[in-house]
C-alpha cells in the first residue's frame, strides 16, 4: 500500500503507463530503450508496493487486472494535475516563461521544406525574449521527453500515436535505400540487382524501429543497429552494410558518387513527419505563440499534408 508519494513512485509509474500504452512490455522495450527483464522488475516492485497484481501476461497477450485498468485511468489524470500545477508555479516567476524545450530528430538542416528554422525566426521576431533551447533526440526518446514534460514540444517522423500525446502533421520526406562506393552492389545495374541480392546484404537497421516497421515489410538481413542518421550513414560508409538515409541528407555525397541509391523506384518510401505535444496541458503564452509560428513558416515553405523516419 503506497504511503507518501516519493519521485520512485512516480519514475514507476511512468514505465507502467508507457507499458500499456505500447500494449504490452515487449512493444514497450523499444519506446524505453530497456530490457524486457527491467520492465518486469519495475511492474513487480510497483506491484509489490502497492499490494495488488497490476497485468497478466501469458499465451493470450498482455492483459490488465481490474486494478490495473483503475490504476492506469488515475495515474493519467494525476500526471495532468502535475503538469498544470508545473505550469501555474512556472506563470510566478518571470523568468522560467523565457525559456521554450523543443526536441527534434537529426540531420533535417538540409530539408527545404522543414519548418523549423524558419519558425525560430519567427518566434525571435515575435517573443525576443523567449529563449528556446533544441534538443537532438531520437523518436522514441522525444515522445517519452514530451509525455514526461521535460519537452514542451517535438518534431519527428513518429510510428505510431500514443494516448497522452497530440500529433500535427507538418510535411514528408522521402527515403532510399544506399549504398556505399566500394560495396559489392554499388556498380552493379537496377537491371541486374533482385530483391534476393538486397536482401541478403548486411543491413543497418533503425534501432528504436520494431520489426514490423521496416520498409515494405522486407526481410532485410539486418546485422548491426543504429539510432541516428549520422550513425547510419557511418555504417553504409564502412562499404559493409546498406541502409536508409533521408534523400536530401544524402544527395551531396550522391552527387559526388559516394553514395548510390538502389532501386529507388521500388524501395523508396515517404516518412510522415508530426509536431507533438502534451494533450490536456494549457499552453503557455512561448509555446502557443511557436506553434503559431511552426504554423505560419509551414505555409510559406508550401508544406501540405500527405503521408515514418
Amino acid at each position: 500500500m503506497l504511503g507518501s508519494l516519493a519521485d520512485i513512485d512516480l519514475r514507476m509509474l511512468r514505465v507502467f503507463c508507457a507499458i500499456v500504452e505500447a500494449g504490452g512490455f515487449t512493444a514497450a522495450q523499444v519506446r524505453l530503450n530497456t530490457s524486457l527483464s527491467r520492465l518486469s522488475v519495475v511492474v513487480r516492485d510497483l506491484e509489490e508496493r502497492l499490494g495488488y497484481s497490476l497485468c497478466r501476461r501469458g499465451s493470450s497477450g498482455f492483459q490488465l487486472t481490474d486494478q490495473g485498468q483503475e490504476l492506469f485511468e488515475a495515474t493519467q489524470l494525476l500526471f495532468t494535475d502535475i503538469e498544470r500545477f508545473r505550469q501555474h508555479a512556472n506563470r510566478l516567476g518571470p523568468a522560467a516563461r523565457e525559456h521554450l524545450q523543443i526536441g527534434s530528430v537529426d540531420s533535417l538542416v538540409s530539408l527545404p521544406c522543414a519548418p523549423l528554422p524558419l519558425a525560430l525566426n519567427h518566434l525571435r521576431r515575435r517573443l525576443p525574449q523567449v529563449r528556446p533551447n533544441l534538443h537532438l533526440m531520437r523518436p522514441d526518446e522525444l515522445e517519452q521527453a514530451v509525455l514526461d514534460e521535460r519537452l514542451h514540444l517535438a518534431i519527428g517522423a513518429f510510428h505510431h500515436q500514443l494516448s497522452g500525446l497530440h500529433y500535427q502533421h507538418l510535411f514528408d520526406e522521402e527515403q532510399n535505400l544506399y549504398c556505399a562506393n566500394g560495396h559489392p552492389l554499388f556498380l552493379r545495374r537496377d537491371e541486374a540487382l533482385t530483391m534476393e541480392d538486397i536482401c541478403a546484404a548486411d543491413y543497418v537497421g533503425r534501432g528504436y524501429m520494431a520489426e514490423n516497421q521496416r520498409p515494405h515489410d522486407l526481410p532485410f538481413n539486418q546485422t548491426v543497429s543504429a539510432y541516428t542518421m549520422e550513425a547510419i550513414a557511418t555504417l553504409i560508409f564502412s562499404t559493409t552494410y546498406l541502409g536508409y538515409l533521408p534523400s536530401h541528407y544524402a544527395a551531396n555525397w550522391v552527387a559526388k558518387g559516394q553514395l548510390r541509391a538502389l532501386l529507388p523506384q521500388r524501395l523508396a518510401y515517404r516518412s510522415s513527419f508530426h509536431c507533438i505535444t502534451r494533450q490536456g496541458q494549457e499552453p503557455k503564452a512561448a509555446l502557443a505563440a511557436f506553434l503559431e509560428c511552426l504554423d505560419l513558416a509551414g505555409q510559406e515553405l508550401g508544406n501540405t499534408s500527405a503521408q515514418g523516419r
